[in-house]
Parts: structure tokens; sequence; C-alpha cells
């Protein structure tokens, strides 16, 4: 026995919605299995990207160094903006950060892009133990021409102050911010250290680092124009004042001046 056609028509006419009920049904199951199986598996979505070898990046480059120091500051600059929204830094990974703006000091040592963001963005994040990874970077990158980069030490020195609260580590920068010589830079790079020791109680220190620039200023080895001798005469009288109101004991400066 065969079916013509025009069974076949007639046959689909009278049984359509049962085929149609039954399809429903077995895809509907699917669609239940898959979902089943597949709720807990969640997409891989890393704010922060492990950072590219620096092998990768030579083969990536293909002599255009410039080119790719650029594509991947703004993926850098772009972490976190996913899905319309974005995320917290305090989510951020600043390993990787750190490794992210390294390898874009390799391609491009000189731009003020890559410390820019990490001074003035990644510094904000409400984990301050991680801005720790950005002191670390914004120092290697400013000491590799302190005399070009002086101002990104000094953004160290105000994050290692004011967001890790770790004034050992200002110091440290700050001795070294003031070894700068570039002829553009303020004398208040060159009093950094003052400015920390006083804030951390040694008034000593900080007379010491003072007197060292005036003498340095009479002796000509040091030129420094009048405003800024005022403001070291006034930082020195302004903490001599202090100094007598809190019953200070000047003789003992005198194994630091």
């Amino acid at each position: 026995m065969s079916f013509s056609y025009q069974d076949f028509r007639f046959f689909f006419y009278l049984y359509s919605h049962k085929i149609f009920f039954w399809f429903f049904v077995l895809f509907f199951a699917l669609q239940v299995f898959f979902w089943n199986k597949t709720e807990n598996i969640k997409p891989n979505l890393d704010i922060v990207p492990p950072a590219p070898s620096k092998y990768l990046v030579s083969a990536a480059s293909l002599g255009d160094k410039e080119f790719l120091f650029r594509a991947l500051a703004t993926r850098l600059q772009n972490s976190g903006d996913v899905f319309a929204g974005f995320v917290a830094l305090k989510k951020y990974d600043y390993s990787r950060i750190y490794q992210w703006l390294t390898v874009l000091d390799e391609l491009n040592s000189k731009s003020h892009f890559a410390p820019a963001l990490a001074a003035y963005i990644y510094s904000q994040t409400q984990t301050h133990s991680d801005t720790k990874y950005v002191i670390d970077y914004l120092e290697e990158h400013s000491l590799k021409d302190l005399d070009h980069n002086w101002w990104w030490l000094f953004q160290a020195i105000y994050i290692a102050r004011n967001s890790l609260g770790d004034y050992d580590r200002a110091l440290k920068l700050a001795y070294e911010l003031s070894e700068n010589n570039s002829p553009i830079a303020p004398i208040w790079t060159k009093q950094m250290p003052a400015f920390i020791h006083e804030e951390m109680g040694d008034g000593c220190m900080a007379f010491g680092v003072i007197q060292k620039i005036l003498n340095e200023s009479e002796n000509g080895t040091r030129q420094v124009d009048a405003t800024e001798l005022n403001f070291m005469r006034h930082f020195i009288s302004d903490r001599l004042r202090k100094l007598k109101e809190g019953k200070f004991d000047p003789k003992k400066c005198r194994n630091t001046l």
C-alpha cells in the first residue's frame, strides 16, 4: 500500500496540529535539558586579561611598535567596560595592571599615556593596598629617565603618602626625586624629602634638607631664585615657631644639620 501526494496532504491536514504540538514538546524538552546542563557555566570575562608576553608583542608589532602601543594602551584604558557597564576598580587584578603597564613601557617608554593611566585612574582604587603596584610602576618608569619623568615620581610619592599611607616609601621616593637635574623641575622637587620628614615629625632632618639647599645657593652650586629662597626661609621660620610652641630643644638637631 502506497501513499500518494494527495494522501499525504490529507493526512497532514488532519494531524498537523498534533505534529506541531509534539515538535513543540520535543524542542521544549531539549531546551530544558540544555538549560539544566549549562546553567552553572559562566563566561570567563576577565576584567583585565593577562598581559601579552614580550615575544608575542615583538611578533604582533610587525615592525610598527608605535601602532601596537596605541592599540594595547586603548585596550588597557577600556578594561572593565563590559556589556555597557563599568566595574569598580577594587575588583581589578592590579598585578595584571602592572604587567600591562610594563609591556607598554617596553613599546614606548617616553609616552606619558601609560603613567597618566596609572597615576590618575588606577591609583583611585578603593583597595588602597593595590596602589603599591601603581607606585612600583611609576618609580620604575620615572627612574628610566628621571629628568624627563620627575613628575610621575612625584605622583608616586603622593600616592604612597595619601593612599597607601606608607611614609617610609614616600621618603625613599622623595630622595630619588631630589636627585633630578631637569632644568624645568621646580625647586620643591629638591625639597620634597624635607616635607616628608616634617610630616613624619622629624623636624631636624627637614631643616637639614632645606639648609643644604640654602648653603648650595649661597656657595653658587645651585641657582635658586628669590621666590624659592623666600619660601624656604618661610618654611624654616614657620617650623621653628611650631617647635617653640611644642617646647622643642634645638640642641637635638646638632648632629643632623
